[in-house]
């Protein structure tokens, strides 16, 4: 179908979400390489970051692989509050499958989740130029035996090399990144292709299923 011409992307229930449901590797990567959107929001449970990541906090697999496919990271460090006390509410009725509108720091330092936190925030720098961790977020980060790998980066200026990287990838746009035409045609040679695509972290790629949290 997908060969045919089926957009991933059309259907009330996204085909992405469910395959991110059932821990499907293959099936995840057959439909991001027919252009589904990593970046989707679910209507149900909208978060401020793209819905995916929800699933994806307890693998790494499958995290590196929405990240390498064009997932927008820096939303997740999108905090209003910055370096300000966030607001304490109720948070009844939450369990860890249904999580409501709410940014991303107020849901990695749930009870259940901030143990994880210092790992998905590891695996986030790889993706990112500099960003700025709100107070609460880095409150829980510094509880997390990879603080010192994370406040080293934070602190310091991303390398040249990363940042070509990430300004290539925006300039060519998520779409034409993951088209093997596209890429073929790139008068690049192949080892800098395998750079711009993250090939050094494509997990899946590798066979390497060993990264599971």
């Amino acid at each position: 179908l997908l060969n045919a011409g089926a957009l991933p992307n059309q259907d009330p229930i996204n085909c992405l979400q469910i395959a991110l449901r059932m821990g499907n590797y293959e099936l995840m990567n057959l439909l991001l390489r027919h252009g589904a959107n990593v970046n989707y929001f679910c209507r149900v449970n909208t978060t401020h970051f793209p819905s995916a990541l929800q699933y994806a906090l307890k693998d790494e697999v499958m995290l590196r692989m929405l990240m390498n496919y064009g997932y927008d990271v820096h939303r997740c460090f999108d905090c209003p509050q910055g370096n300000s006390s966030h607001s304490q509410y109720v948070t009844d009725g939450w369990t860890s499958t249904v999580i409501k509108d709410t940014m991303f720091c107020e849901v990695i330092t749930l009870s259940w989740l901030k143990h994880l936190s210092g790992k998905v925030v590891r695996v986030m720098l790889d993706y990112v130029d500099h960003v700025n961790i709100c107070w609460k977020l880095e409150a829980v980060l510094k509880e997390q035996e990879l603080w010192q790998d994370i406040n080293l980066i934070l602190t310091n200026p991303r390398s040249l090399k990363h940042l070509c990287r990430l300004k290539i990838r925006e300039c060519m746009g998520r779409l034409r990144l993951r088209c093997p035409v596209f890429m073929t045609f790139l008068p690049l040679p192949n080892c800098l292709k395998d750079y711009i695509l993250y090939k050094e972290y494509d997990l899946y790629g590798q066979e390497n299923f060993i990264g599971t949290y």
